[in-house]
């Protein structure tokens, strides 16, 4: 964490003691960076409020780094860099990545506080996603553009969901609409999600000359069930069975020299599984139980470890998308998908204990 209580994608070793860990991420990412890395902190109890949870300070053990100050320091620099239009962060090319994952930041932690002074950017934050999504669509790269893609909308969607879930203001219609729109690229015969299009189903995204050699997975199909679950709440929905079955056929693996790591499939499929098949909800865990071992091992087995330094507690940035992100991408990211037993409570689970009070 910088000293303005950011993180920056690109420049995060400048905090490094002795030798710089590698990894660097784009600096236009930093916003986003930053709400993940404060997603990571929430989604495991740490909030500005905090009156627990401390680090020794590396360059000096006698001191320490308390957990509610990093989180606080953060906050009150997307709260600081949000602007009139309610917008967190500079309006780069990809701005709705970025503003997407800040405004699920600032309305968790206000969810988790009711923080009066948090209320207000979080209510902002998700007002201007709501203006900047498509009509009768979803999101792309910058507010409004006429395009949609399922990516920068999955979340845009936890986002929306997190904020309903905290008391603030959402239309039921925009998280129905959206979820409409992801459906209708949707290939229904395998569960399989498009990019931007249904014919799109199934095809490897890619970035020239960045990753095209990565193998790759249903992660938009797992964002497209997770949506579905989040959204329509019904477990019965034949096409969540069939994305799940695909899921399960590509467990996560670790193998940098066959290029299989990809964390951002890892969290959505493991986030979409936790909730369809994980405990209490209502499902045998056939399909859950394989998917949590591998994943268990995938990331428990590749953390970096004391003798490796500064990198101590943090995965190497190079996988499918850590060219986006960098090392504090991976480490937050990879920290969220470890977080999901806490982190949000089992949708059908909620509703079933519902029916029976």
């Amino acid at each position: 964490q910088g000293p303005d209580g950011s993180w920056n994608a690109a420049k995060f070793s400048d905090q490094c003691d002795g030798k710089k860990c590698v990894g660097a991420g784009h600096a236009d990412n930093s916003t986003g960076v930053t709400g993940l890395a404060v997603l990571a902190f929430l989604g495991t109890g740490y909030t500005h409020l905090s009156a627990h949870g401390y680090l020794p300070e590396p360059r000096d053990p006698r001191k320490r780094i308390w957990m509610r100050d990093v989180v606080k320091k953060a906050l009150r620099w997307l709260v600081a860099n949000q602007d009139a239009d309610g917008c967190v962060g500079p309006k780069v090319a990809k701005a709705m990545y970025n503003h997407a994952i800040a405004a699920a930041a600032l309305v968790e932690a206000y969810g988790m506080t009711e923080a009066p002074y948090l209320r207000g950017p979080a209510q902002k934050a998700i007002d201007y996603l709501v203006a900047a999504r498509n009509p009768g669509a979803a999101w792309r790269y910058t507010a409004g553009s006429g395009e949609s893609d399922v990516s920068v909308t999955s979340w845009c969607v936890m986002a929306l969901k997190s904020a309903k879930e905290s008391g603030l203001d959402v239309s039921a219609a925009t998280l129905h609409e959206t979820n409409g729109w992801i459906k209708s690229v949707t290939n229904t015969n395998n569960g399989n999600v498009g990019y931007m299009a249904s014919s799109e189903a199934g095809v490897h995204v890619a970035v020239p000359g960045k990753n095209q050699q990565y193998a790759n997975h249903e992660a938009l199909g797992a964002v497209g069930m997770l949506t579905r679950i989040l959204v329509d709440t019904d477990r019965s929905d034949p096409v969540l069975a069939l994305t799940a079955s695909c899921l399960v056929q590509d467990l996560p693996v670790w193998n940098k020299t066959r290029f299989t790591n990809d964390y951002y499939y890892w969290y959505y499929a493991t986030l979409a599984l936790f909730q369809y098949d994980g405990p209490d909800s209502g499902g045998t865990g056939k399909l859950w139980k394989p998917w949590n071992d591998a994943i268990r091992q995938a990331l428990q087995k590749n953390m970096h470890l004391k003798a490796d330094g500064c990198a101590e507690g943090s995965w190497d940035a190079d996988d499918r998308w850590g060219f986006e992100g960098g090392r504090v991408y991976a480490v937050a990211i990879n920290a969220l998908t470890m977080e999901v037993y806490q982190r949000y409570p089992n949708v059908f689970g909620l509703r079933a204990s519902k029916q029976r009070r």
